[in-house]
C-alpha cells in the first residue's frame, strides 16, 4: 500500500482535527490498478524514509515478549564501605 501524497482534514465529534491520507490498495486477484482509499494518518506516515524500519523495529520491540522481563537489581555500596574499598 502506498501513499499518493493527497491529504485533507476532517473534524471529529469531539472538535478535533484529524488528517486523512490517501493511499492506493491493490485490488484482490491482482485485477487492474489499485483502488484509492482514505484512513486517518499514523505517526509512521509523517517520519522521514531513512528513520521508518527504525520505528517499525520500536513498535515490535515493545510488543515482543521480552519486554516485561524482570532484572536482577545489584545493591550501590554505602559511601562508608566505598572510603573503605578505596583506601
Amino acid at each position: 500500500m502506498s501513499l499518493t501524497g493527497r491529504f485533507w482534514f476532517r473534524k471529529s465529534w469531539t472538535g478535533r482535527l484529524v488528517l486523512l491520507v490517501e493511499e492506493e490498495r491493490p485490488r484482490w486477484f491482482g485485477r487492474g490498478a489499485g483502488k484509492p482509499r482514505w484512513r486517518n494518518a499514523r505517526l509512521l506516515d509523517f517520519a522521514e524514509p531513512e528513520l521508518r524500519p527504525l520505528m517499525m523495529m520500536e513498535k515490535h520491540h515493545r510488543v515482543g515478549p521480552g519486554s516485561a522481563q524482570v532484572r536482577i537489581l545489584r545493591p550501590v555500596p554505602s559511601p562508608a564501605e566505598s572510603r573503605s574499598a578505596n583506601g
